[in-house]
């Protein structure tokens, strides 16, 4: 019975082994931080697309919770806390920055800061979507001068969260990544780290683009987007190769989309917890 048994454990942890080398995504924060030598800071429950927008607004769920720990872990990532200026990124589409972005802009606003969020996707832009603005004008008409007078005072739009701007894209380009390397978007971002606490940029997606490498230059900090189960490794350590080859400060990553039942919500609790327990009170 105690042959037996052993051959069982032995079997089993074969392949346990053998399905972790076939999985060529990440399906926990540890193979993050090993494979991609970063820091985990947040740990994003999956929520159903249909109840998305609950679940970020009511501020008792536990994805919204998850978000008020990424904003702490954020506190702590630098010496003066969190960076003033914070690129949001991702490998690939569909890994949650966006959704990203707009939580964490309201998160620091709650706590005071004057926050304005970029949506510096020139492709695919989203986030006036989730905010239900109008698309019209924004950051590209900025970059070409393709601004009214008459507009310049209402391309800022303040929104019904406190303390939080939004810059919109505006119209679509034909030359997204021509602009973004342009003196002048360096010289928008240095002006507004001016006016605001904090400012996000929402980029585009690293793989296939130059956009995000681009931007990651002209932030403080940058927070890579992994989604669980559904980027692959080879994916992942290439865009963080790109970040750190433009210069980015990578200050670590968020896992999205982590299936929780009651078991993985404690993990995550205490895995997330136990980073920042007693560093001191946190910097915005």
């Amino acid at each position: 019975l105690a042959v037996a048994l052993a051959l069982f454990l032995a079997l089993s942890a074969s392949i346990i082994y053998i399905i972790e080398l076939l999985n060529n995504t990440f399906t926990n924060p540890e193979q993050i931080e090993k494979e991609l030598g970063l820091a985990m800071l947040g740990i994003l429950p999956l929520v159903d697309d249909r109840e998305l927008i609950a679940s970020i607004t009511d501020q008792k769920s536990g994805l919204s919770e998850a978000y008020r720990s990424l904003r702490t872990s954020l506190q702590f990532s630098g010496a003066e806390g969190a960076p003033r200026s914070l690129l949001v990124t991702s490998s690939e589409p569909s890994e949650g920055k966006s959704t990203t972005s707009f939580k964490l802009g309201q998160d620091f606003a709650a706590l005071g800061a004057r926050v304005l969020i970029v949506d510096g996707d020139l492709r695919k832009p989203n986030l006036h979507r989730l905010f239900g603005l109008d698309n019209t004008i924004g950051l590209s008409n900025l970059l070409t001068n393709t601004v009214r007078k008459e507009d310049l005072a209402s391309i800022f739009r303040a929104t019904k969260y406190p303390n939080v701007t939004v810059l919109t894209s505006g119209t679509i380009p034909p030359n997204p990544a021509d602009l973004l390397s342009s003196p002048k978007m360096a010289l928008i971002v240095t002006n507004l780290g001016k006016r605001f606490d904090l400012v996000i940029i929402d980029a585009p997606p690293v793989v296939g683009l130059s956009d995000a490498p681009i931007l990651s230059r002209l932030a403080e900090g940058t927070l890579m987007v992994i989604s669980t189960n559904q980027v692959t490794r080879k994916s992942a350590k290439a865009a963080l190769k790109r970040l750190r080859a433009a210069g980015a400060n990578v200050v670590g990553a968020a896992m999205s989309k982590f299936a929780v039942n009651k078991f993985d919500y404690n993990y995550a609790y205490k895995y997330m917890n136990y980073q920042y327990y007693d560093y001191g009170t946190p910097k915005i």
